[in-house]
């Protein structure tokens, strides 16, 4: 007999054999180690250290320069235009006055025009005086010859009254004819138009040889002066911030609410291309009532102008001190972040580490920031690399120093504002590490 074969299944056999691979190969893997897990680098930063400051806090507004006094020139009576007496631009001279405003002397001469006409006019009217005069002097003696006459019944009573109306109707003559010749005066007087004020004069607007219209309030402009020594800065502030200014007052409760002149509350300046406020001013006018429909109101800055450098017209920052000198602590700002509405700070300690600080802002000082709490002065922030920075993570700290702005110049004349109840703003010690930053959190 054949012994009898048993044939197995081709893919049974192909399952068996991989079985066996993925054992063996399974028993050679247990005899090796697990990589190693890849270490991040440290990250390297820039710092800035904490540093402190003498500062004032001051409230800063938009105003406009306008000049203490402007004048438009312009004629008074009619006329061809003689000569122009200055250059445009010209720095003119007004009248000099006494003590009780009388004019000591004339004011610089602008203009002239052709003051012929007016003088003959004038001539006319002071020999109308003499014609009256000598009219005066007949009328009298006729009077005085009837007097006698009347007392001997020689003349009428008629004829004498006659002869008094004669000699008061001459006085009065004469009356008319001396103020006709004053007004002629004047009339040949305002032939030389002369500056009514000191200051800067504009450019003449008419040339020579034209003819000027006259009068009070249709006369012909011929030019402008404007006083710039002082000028005047006026700007609009928020009811709250008239009120502050107005309990800044020392000396001057009996005035009326409005009344800052004689508080003498320092301010200054700063025009469009200038970096310091260096214009130094104060306070001396504030509108009687706000406005309802703004709630604001117009306050006026002086400024004594000495070299000229404010010009009537300009936009400019105006900045008023609303605190005592005291000594704040000053970051770049841009060693701050934002969580949501939180700002925060990273700290870079003695040992690399960085720590997470919630700081409350002051005000900004050119690129730096004050702060008044959660900083103590010496300490490291980071300005630079916030991005690859994690709380609590080891970074490597490169120091650079800030760049502080310039110390507040700010006037220490007049009364100073009123006093905080610390004059200098200690940091607040935080009490512990933040939270890690959200992922929502946007860092600056």
């Amino acid at each position: 007999m054949f012994a009898q074969r048993h044939h197995w299944p081709s893919s049974r056999l192909t399952s068996g054999f991989l079985a066996v691979t993925a054992i063996l190969a399974a028993c050679t893997g247990c005899d090796r180690a697990a990589p190693a897990a890849t270490q991040l680098p440290t990250p390297k930063v820039t710092v800035t250290p904490v540093v402190s400051q003498e500062t004032v806090d001051a409230d800063e507004y938009t105003g406009k320069t306008e000049a203490s006094e402007s004048v438009e020139v312009r004629s008074r009576v009619f006329g061809f235009l003689k000569t122009i007496e200055f250059q445009d631009g010209d720095q003119v001279k007004g009248p000099v006055l006494g003590p009780k405003g009388e004019v000591l002397e004339e004011g610089q001469t602008l203009f002239t025009i052709e003051p012929d006409e007016y003088q003959a006019i004038h001539n006319q009217s002071v020999s109308r005086i003499a014609l009256n005069d000598a009219s005066l002097t007949l009328a009298k003696a006729k009077h005085a010859r009837n007097d006698v006459l009347l007392k001997s019944k020689s003349i009428s009573t008629e004829e004498w009254e006659e002869s008094l109306a004669s000699v008061k109707s001459s006085e009065a003559a004469i009356e008319s004819a001396k103020a006709d010749a004053a007004r002629t005066a004047v009339d040949l007087k305002y032939t030389v138009i002369r500056a009514p004020i000191s200051g800067r004069i504009d450019r003449a607007m008419v040339s020579k040889g034209n003819l000027l219209t006259g009068g009070t309030a249709a006369g012909t402009l011929l030019t402008k002066i404007v006083n710039e020594q002082p000028m005047y800065v006026y700007f609009d502030v928020d009811e709250r911030s008239l009120l502050k200014y107005m309990r800044m007052r020392a000396e001057a409760r009996e005035k009326a609410p409005g009344s800052l002149k004689d508080a003498n509350i320092a301010c200054q300046v700063q025009l469009a291309d200038e970096n310091e406020f260096s214009h130094d001013g104060h306070l001396d006018f504030a509108e009687a009532e706000v406005k309802t429909s703004t709630g604001t109101a117009r306050l006026r800055g002086v400024f004594a102008n000495e070299k000229r450098e404010l010009a009537s017209g300009l936009f400019v920052r105006i900045r008023i001190p609303v605190s005592q000198p005291y000594a704040a602590l000053l970051i770049p700002e841009q060693a701050l972040a934002t969580d949501q509405s939180i700002k925060f700070v990273y700290v870079v300690s003695a040992d690399g580490t960085a720590e997470r600080r919630t700081v409350e802002l002051g005000t900004q000082k050119g690129e730096m920031r004050i702060i008044l709490s959660g900083l103590k002065e010496g300490e490291r922030v980071i300005t630079k690399g916030l991005q690859r920075v994690k709380p609590n993570q080891k970074v490597e700290p490169v120091v650079a120093e800030a760049s502080l702005p310039e110390a507040n110049n700010m006037p220490t004349t007049g009364p100073q504002p009123a006093t905080p109840k610390t004059t200098v703003r200690k940091p607040v010690t935080p009490r512990g590490t933040a939270p890690p930053a959200k992922n929502n959190s946007q860092e600056r």
